[in-house]
């Protein structure tokens, strides 16, 4: 208690140096919680993209369809496959548009069997398409893949991005901290060298501004991940509004990475106090 109580006296002290570093840490963990919920969420939509992907390969019409299914179904890639005979899809057709029935009897069915594939290995969609091109009897392969390759790039971007930008919102928290705490010493250089001459130990010592800098990175970090999760609700309601289709986080996994954040706040708070008072702690 006592060491917690030097701790909010001192924050008291030098309201001004404390305030900056609430803030800074504040500004910190939010970008980092709100994005690193940004980036969760975009990970589930290609999960959901590459589940959901399949591979069309339109056979010729004088096509080995039972060669080709027969090899297809070999691959180690491919978890499913099936086929699809033109008049099967010319019935999915006019399901969709009815309007179509009443050209059936007048011209020939021209739509292709087509062998519909879904991977067990997503991320090999331009192989197997290169494959099924390579197969005599295929006529054309067409995949969803050229969308999940660009979201695959534009998340690997934006990871470069984020491991860069939380880098230096990091270090720009430690050094905060590590600045404040080193004036809350060197106001009380006295009492420090009192304490020591009669033998206290290092670790009582730095424990008031140990504390000090848990208080300031663990109470920003607690309001950052309270405004950043409703911004995260606010902004992944819009978006469902408009695609609904799109999964967003749950409550459970909002508040995992919020419990992550604050484990990073008070290594940040702990660690840099820890640092910054080590030099005066000496014996």
């Amino acid at each position: 208690m006592y060491a917690l109580a030097q701790a909010l006296r001192q924050l008291l002290r030098h309201p001004t140096a404390s305030l900056a570093t609430f803030f800074t840490a504040l500004l910190s963990f939010a970008l980092l919680h709100l994005m690193g919920l940004l980036l969760w969420n975009l990970d589930r939509v290609v999960e959901s993209l590459e589940r959901g992907l399949e591979v069309a390969a339109f056979l010729k019409d004088k096509a080995d369809t039972e060669a080709i299914l027969g090899e297809v179904q070999t691959w180690a890639e491919v978890r499913s496959v099936r086929l699809v005979t033109k008049e099967e899809a010319l019935a999915e057709l006019i399901l969709d548009y009815p309007y179509l029935a009443q050209a059936k009897e007048l011209v020939e069915n021209p739509l292709p069997d087509t062998l519909r594939l879904t991977l067990a290995q997503p991320q090999a969609v331009r192989e197997v398409a290169q494959r099924l091109k390579a197969l005599p009897g295929v006529e054309e392969v067409e995949y969803g893949g050229e969308l999940t390759e660009r979201l695959l790039s534009v998340l690997a971007g934006f990871r470069l991005g984020m491991a860069v930008l939380g880098l230096l919102l990091l270090l720009n928290t430690l050094f905060s901290v590590m600045g404040t705490i080193r004036l809350s010493v060197e106001s009380r250089k006295e009492a420090i060298a009192v304490m020591l001459l009669v033998g206290a130990r290092r670790f009582f010592v730095q424990a008031p501004f140990i504390w000090e800098g848990v208080l300031l990175t663990s109470s920003a970090a607690l309001l950052a991940a309270l405004l950043s999760g409703l911004a995260y609700r606010f902004l992944a309601g819009g978006v469902q509004g408009l695609l609904p289709f799109l999964p967003v986080l749950a409550q459970k996994d909002v508040l995992r990475l919020s419990f992550g954040v604050l484990l990073l706040a008070l290594f940040l708070g702990g660690g840099g106090a820890f640092f910054a008072s080590r030099a005066h702690a000496r014996a």
